[in-house]
């Protein structure tokens, strides 16, 4: 028996259907009508270019359309490249020519005429000198537009049915790229610790290729149990300029006939503890030129995870030390386990220059240790880096400079409290004539307390019977080893007849200050056995 269902479900049921018809050709509509960006035109305004004898270059012009007619910019890149005739593959770095409409000036390649809507652009190609062969042939690989929204690429055989390619006559070269020297970057410190992550040690060189120039290259690291670690790199333009880099470092130039490199080889978590090498440094240049070089001499890197050798329970003793009048000795000191033939040296790096450790350790009750200078008036050390070396050469590592465990060690200055503290001062003369007084200054001299931080600065008031600034100095000034600070009253030329007393401050090396007989500062104090006072009398 069939079920015949009620007209009302029916008309429901037709209605949506029909809404969903009506959406589904409403999207087919917006669709065809989303904005379309396409390359018209693409050629090269020469088919061949001879570069034997001198510098060349192919002028690219291109078109780009956009249907969309509100559209106001588009811009893109064009990617190009060399295909060797040798072997038939691309070779080399690409040339990767930035262009916005309406631009002429700032991107690599120029707007030449037209609209948002039809716009064309042009970009003079430096075609290299050398390839690995008499012949050689220049392709678009890629071209990219975008406007506000939309975006598209054409590239492979799409590019075909345009004038992508043109031939050159070049030189050839037959040579790799070189090499100079290969240095430890980042630190420069020959440890690395791994831990339970990964860690990463930089090297540096520089690469010279006068012909091709340079184009990419892989470093091989070795290790102890046959552990390797492989790392390609190539040098690339940087984001939003002209320059370029390799690795983490900046400059040379676009064709890569001198080009510095600073390559990061990553080791994973629980990579060999001990000796890493540069097995070897494989370089390209733009022609496919290649040079091998097997085990180089460069610097190696010792690995520890801290497994083997381990170090604990530092203490800096004594701290904080008192180093405000002149350098400072104390020692770090450290539980050393698990080393073998001895601790042979122990290198300790600080946050700033202000602290300075021996390398050659010393045994103290059982414990290793290193004198450690602390310059004068230097603030406080934070110990950044402490590399432990055993007799045999494995190491422990901790601090924040090997991304390790942190001691959390600082070496600081002793605390300073109190502001300078007078016991008496002395005038010398207390008597002037008004013509003397134009052409001398009498001495002042204080006896302060000697303590923590020394009196290093001095401001020296003359006041008249009104008790007004009749003149005033101020400057740098040294405390002698008894506390006394000497100094000089400035005297104006014009100088009147009368009785003035003299004022001043101290300040010490931890920046606190004291005034004495300054009747003008409410926090002043009075001078120990009277005022100073002097006089000036008539000629």
């Amino acid at each position: 028996m069939f079920l015949r269902a009620p007209r009302a479900l029916l008309r429901g049921a037709l209605t949506l259907a029909l809404a969903a018809a009506a959406t589904v050709a409403g999207s087919a509509v917006a669709q065809a009508a989303a904005p379309q960006l396409a390359l018209s035109a693409l050629t090269w305004e020469q088919s061949s270019v001879d570069v034997t004898t001198d510098y060349a270059a192919n002028k690219l012009t291109w078109t780009v359309t956009n249907s969309d007619p509100a559209a106001d910019s588009v811009h893109g890149t064009v990617t190009m490249r060399m295909r060797s005739s040798v072997t038939g593959a691309l070779v080399g770095h690409d040339w990767v020519a930035r262009y916005e409409y309406g631009q002429t000036c700032c991107s690599d390649a120029e707007y030449v005429s037209g609209t948002p809507q039809e716009s064309t652009y042009q970009f003079y190609l430096p075609v290299r000198r050398y390839s690995d062969a008499a012949t050689t042939t220049w392709e678009v690989t890629k071209v990219t537009m975008e406007s506000d929204d939309a975006s598209t690429a054409v590239s492979g055989a799409r590019l075909q049915s345009f004038g992508y390619a043109f031939s050159a006559r070049t030189l050839i070269d037959s040579s790799g790229p070189t090499v100079d020297s290969i240095s430890l970057g980042g630190s420069r410190k020959p440890y690395l610790y791994v831990g339970d992550r990964s860690a990463t040690a930089s090297f540096d060189f520089t690469v010279q290729d006068g012909q091709s120039g340079f184009w990419k290259g892989k470093i091989k690291l070795a290790g102890p149990g046959g552990q390797s670690i492989t790392t390609s790199f190539t040098w690339e333009r940087e984001d939003y300029s002209t320059g370029f880099r390799c690795g983490s470092v900046s400059g040379g130039d676009r064709d890569g006939t001198y080009m510095p490199c600073s390559i990061g080889v990553t080791l994973p978590a629980g990579a060999a503890a001990g000796s890493w090498r540069v097995a070897s440094l494989v370089l390209q240049n733009n022609a496919g030129g290649q040079t091998t070089s097997k085990n180089p001499t460069a610097p190696s890197i010792t690995v520890t995870s801290n497994a083997a050798v381990r170090a604990d329970d530092f203490t800096i003793s004594p701290n904080p030390v008192d180093n405000w009048r002149d350098s400072a000795k104390t020692d770090l000191s450290m539980s050393v386990t698990g080393a073998r033939k001895g601790v042979s040296a122990v290198r300790v790096d600080f946050e700033y220059g202000g602290c300075y450790a021996s390398d050659d350790p010393i045994v103290k009750d059982g414990r290793i240790a290193v004198a450690v200078t602390m310059y004068r008036q230097t603030e406080r050390c934070r110990v950044e880096g402490i590399a432990v070396v055993d007799g045999s050469g494995a190491v422990a590592l901790y601090g924040p400079a090997y991304a390790a465990p942190d001691p959390g060690l600082t070496v600081n200055r002793l605390p300073s409290t109190t502001a300078p503290v007078v016991l008496g001062a002395s005038l010398d003369p207390v008597t002037l004539t008004q013509s003397e007084a134009s052409y001398r200054s009498p001495t002042l001299t204080i006896r302060a307390a000697v303590q923590t931080a020394p009196v290093d600065g001095i401001s020296v008031y003359l006041y008249d019977a009104d008790g007004e600034v009749a003149s005033q100095s101020f400057g740098g000034t040294s405390q002698a080893e008894d506390g006394t600070v000497t100094n000089w009253v400035y005297l104006p030329w014009d100088i009147k007849p009368g009785r003035y007393t003299v004022g001043f401050g101290l300040d010490d090396a931890a920046g606190l200050s004291s005034y004495w007989d300054m009747p003008d500062r409410s926090d002043s104090r009075s001078l120990p056995g009277g005022p100073l006072v002097l006089t000036i009398t008539e000629d």
